[in-house]
This record gives C-alpha cells, sequence and structure tokens, in this order.
C-alpha cells in the first residue's frame, strides 16, 4: 500500500522521516526549504570594491581620499565598516576595520568620479594613507539580519484610510517589492550614464559626439567675461568659434563666428545662414600685377582716403574674396 510523507506529527512521535527538506516543506508548506537555505550563513556576506592603482584617472586626492576609476560605479557610502587588502598598502592595515568618510559624487579633474575616505572612527577625519603603489580591495561586511528579513515583509497592519484604530503602516511602493527594486535600479543606472555623459558648468564640454541644433543657440556669458576687449583672445572667451579642422590638435586654429569678414554666413531675412559643414580660412597672395578687363559689381565704401574706397568681388577655386581697391 503506498504510503504518503505528512511530515513530523506528534502523534507519531514526531518520527517520520529521515529528509530534513521534505519534512519542512510538509510541514510550511511549498518549497520552503529552499527559501530557508537563502539565509545560511547569510551573516558572513561581503562584497568586494576595487580601487585600480593608476588607472582610468584613479588617484589619491590630499593625501587621503580615494579617487575610483571613471568607470566603477558602486554604493558604498559614509559609515560602512571595511577592510582592506592589497601588496603596497602605505599606512593601512589589513586587520583594522575602518569607517568610509567623506564620500564624493563629484570628484576627479571632470568632477564625474566616486571617492571616499577612511577613518578610523564613525565619522571620524580622514586618516593619512601614506605610499600607495597597488591596487587596494576595500571588503566590506553585509549580513542579513532578522531585522532586515522582517523589514521586507508585508507589515500585518496597514493605513489605508478606512478608519483604522491603532498603530498604523502606509508605503507608497505601488508595485511588488521585485518591481520597485528594479525600478530603482534603473533610476541608479540612468544617473551613473548621465553622471558621465551630462554636460556640466563646472567641467569640461569638448566631445567628439556631432550636435545637431534645432532653433536658437545662445553663448552664454554671466561673468562678463567678454566685456573687456582683451579678454577676446582667451581660450576661455565664451563664443561660437569656425576651426581649422587641419590644425595641430594641441593648438587649433579657430576665428570667432559673426566677427569676421572670412567666415561664411549669408545675410537674410532676420537671419544668417550658411552651407557650410566645415571652413578653411587662408591668406590669399598675389605675386604678380593683377589686371581687371572689365569691372561690373563694384561696391562703394566710405573710409579713409588711406585705406580703400571700393571692393570688388571675385571668385578663385571656388571662394569668393574681394578685393579692396582706392581710387
Amino acid at each position: 500500500m503506498a504510503t504518503r510523507n505528512l511530515g513530523y506529527e506528534v502523534a507519531r512521535n514526531l518520527n517520520e522521516s529521515d529528509n530534513d527538506r521534505e519534512a519542512l516543506n510538509n510541514l510550511g508548506g511549498g518549497d520552503i526549504a529552499s527559501d530557508i537555505e537563502l539565509f545560511v550563513n547569510n551573516i558572513r556576506n561581503t562584497s568586494d570594491l576595487v580601487w585600480e592603482f593608476d588607472t582610468e584617472s584613479s588617484s589619491i586626492e590630499s593625501g587621503n581620499k580615494f579617487v575610483f576609476q571613471l568607470s566603477e560605479d558602486f554604493i558604498f557610502s559614509n559609515e560602512d565598516q571595511v577592510k582592506v587588502s592589497g601588496s603596497e598598502l602605505g599606512n593601512l592595515n589589513t586587520d583594522t576595520t575602518y569607517h568610509i568618510v567623506g564620500y564624493d559624487l563629484r570628484a576627479g579633474v571632470r568632477n564625474n568620479q566616486l571617492a571616499f575616505s577612511l577613518s578610523n572612527t564613525k565619522n571620524g577625519s580622514p586618516i593619512t594613507l601614506g605610499s600607495i603603489t597597488s591596487d587596494v580591495t576595500f571588503i566590506r561586511s553585509n549580513p542579513v539580519s532578522v531585522e532586515n528579513i522582517a523589514n521586507v515583509g508585508s507589515p500585518r497592519i496597514l493605513d489605508l484610510d478606512e478608519g483604522l484604530t491603532g498603530d498604523g503602516f502606509r508605503y507608497n511602493i505601488g508595485d511588488s517589492f521585485n518591481d520597485a527594486f528594479d525600478s530603482v535600479e534603473s533610476n541608479i543606472d540612468n544617473f551613473n550614464f548621465l553622471r558621465g555623459f551630462k554636460y556640466a558648468s563646472n567641467a569640461s564640454t569638448i566631445t567628439d559626439v556631432d550636435i545637431r541644433s534645432v532653433g536658437s543657440v545662445v553663448v552664454s556669458d554671466p561673468a562678463l567675461f567678454n566685456d573687456s576687449e582683451t579678454n577676446l583672445g582667451e581660450d576661455k572667451s565664451p563664443g561660437v568659434y569656425i576651426s581649422n579642422p587641419f590644425s595641430d590638435v594641441l593648438d587649433i586654429e579657430k576665428t570667432r563666428a559673426f566677427s569676421s569678414d572670412a567666415n561664411p554666413w549669408t545675410e537674410g531675412t532676420g537671419e544668417l545662414t550658411t552651407q557650410s559643414a566645415q571652413v578653411n580660412i587662408g591668406d590669399l597672395l598675389f605675386e604678380d600685377a593683377i589686371v581687371f578687363a572689365e569691372i561690373d559689381d563694384l561696391n562703394t565704401e566710405s573710409g579713409n582716403a588711406n585705406t580703400f574706397t571700393h571692393k570688388v568681388p571675385v571668385l578663385i577655386d571656388g571662394v569668393e574674396y574681394f578685393m579692396l581697391l582706392k581710387s
């Protein structure tokens, strides 16, 4: 006759099955044995974070702050307790538990790297790191306590504005815990992406990405830097420039748009337009005398007699130049 495993029963003096997993499933229902296994040895859970020595802009600032490589994202934060490991740790000791302090979201040359310092006490002063010439691994303890598990579960009393009395509880997740965690993770990923690519007013905006604008482009000069004429030649002078694509990348030749006769803009009705994708600006040099057989389009210009009185448009190699003449 077939028998059915009922788990442990008081009537049988709790003696029926030697299979602990099966007995737990019979008592708790479902696959409770696998659920319990998730929490085995959770008191020993750890997570590692590696600071790579001298790579991807990683550095040590002020002698006490680890600035992490640009591609490194993590959720270690202030008051976390960590131990360290590595071959050349300077003043750090592998047997000491340190506290993270001074967590910084805007570290590094471009203010887009993560960084933190270490202290011997909670919220203490950063310690001097000394000479560190190797990778450093930070080991954080991540135990799961009974309180952590209780906080994940749904509360026994929910305040649903139905006139409940006594202690109430409300949360605004709106979805299941898994959906809520997925949403948080997505927000973190978006933040990390924008942190690396978004323009910042106090960081360099140099990029090799093509930018197309539909509408007006406004150049702001809140510091009134261009009010001084001598500042117009400075590299940091705000403005829109046309560069020579064949110039040295370390010494880029450029001219300020809208303020030079060499720019390729054509005046229209209340607007300036251009068909040029790139502009090369050079000097036109005549070695011999030039003779004009006839002049059809002559513009009279008022000016100093010692300079010029007329200009003649000429087309050379597809580029329009103006001959400046004096009568």
